[in-house]
């Protein structure tokens, strides 16, 4: 009874902190975009290739070269691709079209919210894909969702801004990455994944950032704007994904998911306190609708949805 008890509080506890540091990227992130002005791709690819660096040194460190060798179903060529997509999903894609619209003036609190209705696009994308049916709980959850979105953005003259359709566009790529994750194998598990993808991802980023002829000088950084940077890849990367997957273990997807509403809920009040985004009405009901919508999906019986 003891020991269960103790797994529980261990388990809560590392979940809490989880969705705590996730929820921390956003208005740390917009902080460095907006307020030190470091260009999107540029930010972020620094920060994944330095985050994935970490993690497969410290893979490597304990289980050796053979630890960190990406395969799926024995094969070092398809476990390479396999990584290599889901970074330019995952890490570019999600995360770099997520700076980007905190770029073009979405807040942080906003920013994180668009982002983690991706289970709503996931649960539309595999009724076509996974032939998972869409039931009227999901119709429901989408709708819900949908109107949820609409009342953070005001319904004004945002909701069609370049910010907003990044942000989106950022969660269908988060979307379309987990199909990939479901429909192909991967030997090494998820920490060896993350941290491959990570690098990739970031690596990506930073070529984009050359075609972009972004351009900055890290040294200008003041002191809170290197807090906030090595706070994004320490606790913001390496940390969440390392509790994640310690989650994960605990309880399994289904349940660590359903926790994951928490991300946009810490999100807003960090960027409420830390940077002084408006605390609205229309924000607190839009991502009220939003957290039921996902509580929504997350209650099918369905696994792995994130």
């Amino acid at each position: 009874m003891k020991k269960h008890l103790n797994t529980s509080i261990t388990f809560y506890m590392s979940i809490l902190f989880t969705t705590i540091f996730m929820g921390s990227s956003f208005p740390t992130g917009k902080y460095l975009i907006s307020n030190e002005h470091v260009p999107p791709m540029l930010l972020g690819g620094w920060r994944f290739v330095i985050a994935g660096c970490m993690m497969l040194i410290l893979t490597f460190m304990r289980n050796g070269e053979r630890g960190i060798l990406p395969t799926s179903k024995g094969n070092s060529y398809k476990g390479f691709i396999l990584v290599f997509v889901i970074g330019f999903l995952q890490t570019a894609g999600t995360m770099g079209l997520l700076n980007f619209a905190m770029a073009f003036g979405v807040s942080s609190s906003i920013s994180s919210i668009l982002l983690f209705t991706n289970p709503l696009w996931l649960a539309f994308l595999a009724h076509f894909i996974l032939d998972e049916r869409l039931t009227k709980i999901k119709i429901t959850s989408l709708i819900l969702g949908v109107f949820g979105v609409g009342l953070c953005l005001g319904l004004d003259e945002t909701l069609f801004g370049w910010g907003t359709l990044f942000a989106l566009a950022g969660s269908l790529c988060w979307s379309i990455n987990t199909i990939v994750t479901k429909k192909v194998v991967f030997d090494k598990g998820p920490w060896v994944l993350t941290g491959w993808q990570l690098l990739f991802g970031g690596m990506f980023m930073l070529i984009m950032s050359l075609v972009l002829k972004e351009h900055y000088t890290f040294s200008s950084l003041n002191h809170w704007g290197w807090i906030w940077f090595f706070w994004l890849i320490i606790p913001a990367s390496v940390g969440s994904f390392g509790l994640w997957f310690y989650s994960l273990s605990q309880r399994g997807a289904t349940t660590a998911s359903s926790f994951l509403f928490l991300v946009p809920l810490f999100s807003t009040l960090f960027s409420i306190i830390g940077l002084r985004e408006p605390f609205t009405f229309h924000l607190i009901l839009g991502g009220l609708c939003v957290v039921v919508a996902l509580m929504l999906i997350h209650r099918q019986p369905r696994k792995n949805i994130l």
